[in-house]
């Protein structure tokens, strides 16, 4: 019992010893697979549950790991994607607000506008207003939208590509 511990207790793979290593390395790799399942499905709400179900590792579990690697809990690092992909919705199309709520899995799309402002210190519909101006500004095009999509990808994606 006194061997697990030392494992289980570096699930990161801070210990030299290569056993510790490869439960780091698999703990990564479990992670970086509930990231892409939450990629999937943006357009439904998820549960701490459902993401430790597919990592085959329990929610309690699953949150200190996700934390501890990502350094934000699972269902924020979630919330976060989804109003990326609400902000290059309201970027690159002319659907409305309430459609766009609608396709990110949000019944209310008061609600959604909530979440979205909470994320952006915008609401949806500004932060389109200011889109639309800044590429007419910059002469049309998604140019300045690019850089602000590529510097907002998750922070979580380039710590675990870089840990």
């Amino acid at each position: 019992m006194i061997a697990i511990e030392p494992q289980t207790n570096d699930n990161l793979g801070n210990s030299s010893a290569g056993t510790a290593e490869n439960c780091g390395l698999k703990t990564t790799a479990r992670i970086e697979q509930t990231i892409v399942y939450m990629m999937k499905h943006l357009d439904r709400p998820l549960q701490v549950a459902t993401l430790a179900a597919q990592a085959k590792i329990s929610p309690s579990h699953f949150f200190a790991l996700f934390k501890r690697r990502i350094g934000s809990a699972p269902m924020d690092y979630f919330t976060r994607l989804r109003m990326q992909r609400a902000c290059r919705l309201l970027e690159g199309t002319s659907l409305s607000v309430k459609e766009i709520a609608s396709e990110l899995g949000y019944d209310d799309p008061f609600y959604f506008s909530r979440v979205f402002k909470s994320v952006n210190r915008v609401a949806p519909s500004d932060y389109r207003a200011a889109q639309l101006e800044m590429s007419i500004k910059t002469g049309g095009g998604r140019g300045a939208s690019n850089v602000s999509d590529e510097a907002s990808m998750p922070t979580i994606s380039r710590k675990v590509q870089f840990a």
